[in-house]
C-alpha cells in the first residue's frame, strides 16, 4: 500500500511539474508577443505581425492559463492528499515497528526470568 502510495505522489508531482513547464511556456510566449507589438512602434524594424493575430494569441493564452491554473489547483490538492495517506501509513508502520520491538524485548524479558527462575528451583 505505502509503495502504491509513493507512485501515486510521484504522478501528482510529475503531474504538477507538467502544468508548471506549460505555464512558463505560456508565459514565455506572452513575452514575446508583447515584444512582437512594441517592436511595431520601432521605426527601424520592416516586420511586423498584425495585432488582431496578437491579440488573438493572447486572449488563447489567457483562457489556458486560466484552465491550468484549475488543473494546478486539482494537482495540489491530490498531491497533498496523496502525501498525507502515505504520511499516515508511514506513521502506522512505524508504530508498528516499535510495538513489534517492545513485544520481543518483553518476551525475551520473559524468557530470561523463565531461566532465572528455573535455576533457583534447581
Amino acid at each position: 500500500m505505502i509503495r502504491l502510495q509513493k507512485l501515486a505522489k510521484a504522478r501528482h508531482e510529475l503531474e504538477l511539474s507538467r502544468i508548471n513547464a506549460k505555464q512558463a511556456a505560456i508565459q514565455e510566449e506572452n513575452d514575446a508577443l508583447f515584444r512582437m507589438q512594441e517592436d511595431r512602434f520601432a521605426v527601424d524594424t520592416s516586420a511586423f505581425v498584425p495585432v488582431h493575430i496578437i491579440m488573438k494569441r493572447l486572449e488563447a493564452n489567457k483562457s489556458l492559463q486560466a484552465q491550468l491554473s484549475q488543473q494546478m489547483v486539482e494537482a495540489k490538492r491530490n498531491l497533498l492528499k496523496t502525501s498525507r495517506t502515505l504520511d499516515t501509513l508511514d506513521d502506522r508502520l512505524r508504530d508498528l515497528a516499535k510495538e513489534k520491538s517492545r513485544a520481543e524485548v518483553a518476551d525475551e524479558t520473559d524468557e530470561y526470568m523463565g531461566h532465572l527462575l528455573a535455576r533457583r528451583l534447581v
